[in-house]
């Protein structure tokens, strides 16, 4: 026995969401609701990030990366450092989704003179990341790339590396809950 399609109740339920998302869309809104569904997403540690232990790259510090105040600085000025490295843009949801958790994260580590946290915007221009930090009230530190380093290309975002000890020692690409104590003491540890 098939069942009857109701083609009135159907249309409207499709027109009531292509209204929605329309809407969403074209005031610019559907990249933050967006980002925020998958932050909730992420607060429930679905998306953790798995650390294989071993997997290590040498990494060559040829980088140079400009701070919202126009200061340079070289990677090679944070070879004795553990250094995550985060590639993320104001239009990308799941960056967005992604970045209360990494602020958590770092504001656990601020202190700690061994670790780095560099949050470096793809926005192709650098004043809508720093309007953005300053919207949000995040203190994660953000930057420009001048000079990328070969080794973290990527044409995903986000992307996030960690260097430790001189050498790539994770990379993840796509949105993950980083703020977990596993990855935290994996930051830490030497």
């Amino acid at each position: 026995m098939s069942k009857k399609i109701n083609w009135k109740k159907e249309a409207i339920s499709w027109g009531i969401m292509i209204a929605i998302f329309g809407t969403l869309y074209l005031t610019g809104w559907h990249t933050p609701v967006m980002g925020k569904i998958q932050s909730w997403f992420l607060a429930t540690h679905i998306f953790t990030p798995s650390i294989e232990e071993g997997n290590t790259t040498p990494f060559n510090f040829d980088g140079e990366l400009v701070t919202p105040e126009g200061e340079i600085i070289a990677y090679s000025d944070l070879k004795d450092k553990t250094i995550f490295i985060n590639y993320w843009a104001t239009w990308c949801p799941p960056c967005l989704g992604e970045m209360p958790h990494i602020e958590k994260l770092y504001l656990q580590l601020k202190d700690n003179p061994d670790v780095v946290f560099l949050m470096i915007s793809k926005d192709n221009d650098f004043n809508k990341a720093i309007k953005f930090k300053a919207k949000k009230e995040y203190e994660l530190p953000i930057f420009q790339e001048l000079k990328s380093p070969k080794q973290l290309k990527s044409q995903i975002l986000p992307t996030t590396f960690v260097i430790k000890n001189g050498e790539i020692a994770f990379r993840k690409e796509g949105m993950s809950n980083f703020n977990t104590e596993d990855f935290k003491s994996f930051l830490v540890e030497k």
